[in-house]
């Protein structure tokens, strides 16, 4: 699978998506979004994810039909969360380890209890998976 390259912003459209874990329109997630992009107009998230399709990294699910007769396009990411911080690993020679230490020293720095406990569910189905396979020791 070719993961693209992905700006900062392209990433945190990403994230939201990978979050929401349905396909959205733009308008969705204009009405969904939170945080300091709230603040992003319309235009800006079209031109967004109409470079992250150009990229391969959205893909339209399906279309919805609105009561004023208009349609508009639900979009999907054509590759997981998981997959894609495990190709930013191979391009960047990071160690796994490496980048859940300091995830988890800056949830810790921000009192981000919600966030650890997810990590550190994360991190236990990663175990329990690795312990299934047939080539764990």
């Amino acid at each position: 699978m070719n993961i693209p390259a992905l700006t900062n912003t392209e990433e945190k459209v990403m994230k939201f998506l990978w979050k929401q874990d349905k396909p959205l329109s733009v308008q969705e997630m204009l009405d969904l979004w939170e945080g300091e992009e709230k603040t992003w107009q319309d235009n800006y998230m079209r031109a967004i994810v109409r470079t992250l399709v150009k990229k391969g990294a959205l893909e339209v699910s399906d279309i919805k039909l609105r009561s004023n007769s208009r349609a508009s396009r639900r979009l999907q990411p054509t590759f997981s969360k998981k997959d894609y911080y495990s190709q930013l690993v191979k391009r960047g020679g990071l160690r796994v380890s490496e980048m859940v230490e300091a995830e988890a020293v800056a949830m810790t720095q921000k009192g981000d209890r919600e966030g650890m406990s997810a990590l550190i569910r994360d991190l236990k189905e990663i175990i329990e998976e690795y312990d299934t396979r047939d080539d764990a020791e």
